[in-house]
């Protein structure tokens, strides 16, 4: 099981700039008479840097999740929650595909005191959005993987529904637009500690320029990394975390631009913080090997 909470907070020092709180969850789940252990054991010696779990292949798995986040741009907002289910199957031993599905509700609004008016008496402002000035309205998002040891390949859409923004039955011409994401890894051995992944997530929107990211980050002994992207737009987003504190771990990215608009891009920060609850220690195997310890010999 993982919980992780994170924000992104875009263009800081600038009032109104983008800015996303979100926070999650998922776990594997037993149905049926399948596997009845559904984590493998990680961090079995309790230590401060510990390895993260090892990705699990060559079964099927069923997992559930959930998760609820806040998007604000300006005087526009969106609160969404969303749970969903995944099921991921074998293709071989050593690569499973996986396809998912989640659902939920999106609160949009428009926050009054954030609203600055070209003209103060703006009669159509003042009459209908200024009455009206939120939507409750269904979402969806799915996406399917497919995944090694060392290879990762996902594509996922968020929004699907493309609901249309109708604030007190004022429709709008204004949409939640589809978004669409592909991303691509691929982990590299260097030695047994050190191992290089190059990856590439590209992102779409329409009406607006596709943007891709390309770079690579170095994991050590799979608990601590760092890494850096170009983003398409002249960017550059650099990051860096670790496994610490037991099961807890945090990522930290931060955004460079090298375009025109350095003042405000390069005023971009993210952070992730998480927690693994699972299998620390392998009580099963410990059981058994302390029996065949204590067995008599003959």
């Amino acid at each position: 099981m993982q919980f992780e909470v994170g924000s992104r907070m875009q263009w800081m020092g600038y009032t109104g700039g983008p800015m996303t709180i979100m926070a999650s969850g998922n776990s594997q789940i037993k149905i049926g008479g399948g596997e009845s252990k559904v984590l493998s054991e990680f961090n079995v010696k309790d230590e401060k840097f510990f390895e993260g779990p090892e990705t699990t292949i060559g079964k099927s798995k069923h997992v559930i999740g959930g998760k609820i986040w806040n998007d604000a741009i300006g005087p526009f907002a969106k609160t969404s929650f969303q749970g969903s289910y995944a099921y991921h199957l074998p293709l071989t031993k050593t690569m499973n595909f996986g396809v998912g599905l989640g659902l939920g509700m999106s609160h949009f609004r428009v926050d009054e005191s954030r609203v600055v008016l070209y003209q103060q008496d703006d009669a159509t402002y003042n009459q209908f959005l200024g009455n009206a000035s939120q939507q409750t309205m269904g979402d969806a998002q799915a996406g399917f993987v497919l995944y090694g040891e060392k290879l990762f390949f996902g594509i996922s859409g968020t929004q699907l529904l493309r609901n249309d923004i109708q604030l007190n039955d004022i429709l709008t011409q204004s949409n939640l637009t589809r978004h669409l994401f592909v991303i691509a890894k691929y982990k590299l051995e260097i030695n047994s500690d050190l191992h290089v992944e190059p990856l590439a997530i590209l992102k779409s929107t329409g009406n607006s320029p596709m943007s891709v990211d390309a770079g690579a980050r170095i994991i050590s002994r799979n608990a601590t990394w760092g890494g850096i992207q170009y983003r398409t737009g002249n960017m550059l987003v650099f990051q860096a975390g670790t496994n610490l504190i037991k099961n807890l771990y945090v990522n930290y990215s931060y955004d460079l631009s090298i375009g025109k608009i350095r003042a405000a891009g390069s005023n971009t920060h993210e952070i992730q913080i998480g927690y693994y609850l699972g299998r620390n220690r392998n009580v099963d195997k410990e059981l058994k090997e302390n029996s065949k310890d204590d067995s008599p010999k003959l």
